[in-house]
């Protein structure tokens, strides 16, 4: 088989499970891009930022990110309760970092905010933006969400 990361050729045991669905990547490959998951957290003025990520190496190639793109599935499993108590989530590709500091000054107002991306996004590259948030601003600008389940009452 030719991996589809690398291009390399590589063996694989035949069995009826491969012979249906063969590997699609050599073994180097899957050790290189082995997903789980990773977390750290960045505190914000009144909350917290969590950052998530599948895959510990940092790229931009689209191709890759479209093969590797089950490796979110875990995350997204993770942050799913995280969603219904009122945490905001932000799915992060390569456009969204780029921007990061004109939009995350709003996204922050929310408290709990969790940040899921595909291969690693190091917060260190955000400073600027954690550091020029200022509390007086997120506090004053932060809405009031109260979620009330019309069904219970």
């Amino acid at each position: 088989m030719v991996c589809e990361i690398c291009g390399a050729f590589f063996a694989y045991r035949a069995t009826f499970f491969s012979l249906v669905r063969p590997p699609r990547f050599c073994p180097r490959c899957l050790r290189k891009y082995a997903a789980g998951k990773r977390e750290c957290a960045v505190p914000i003025p009144g909350g917290l930022a969590r950052f998530l990520w599948a895959i510990d190496a940092e790229n931009v190639d689209h191709h890759l990110s479209v093969l590797l793109y089950d490796g979110v599935a875990p995350l997204l499993e993770a942050v799913g309760d995280a969603a219904r108590g009122n945490a905001v989530v932000v799915l992060l590709e390569c456009a969204e970092t780029a921007t990061f500091a004109d939009w995350f000054p709003a996204v922050a107002a929310f408290r709990d905010v969790r940040f899921v991306s595909l291969f690693l996004v190091d917060p260190e590259r955000f400073e600027d933006a954690f550091s020029n948030l200022e509390e007086s601003e997120s506090i004053s600008s932060r809405p009031v969400y109260k979620h009330h389940n019309s069904m219970l009452e």
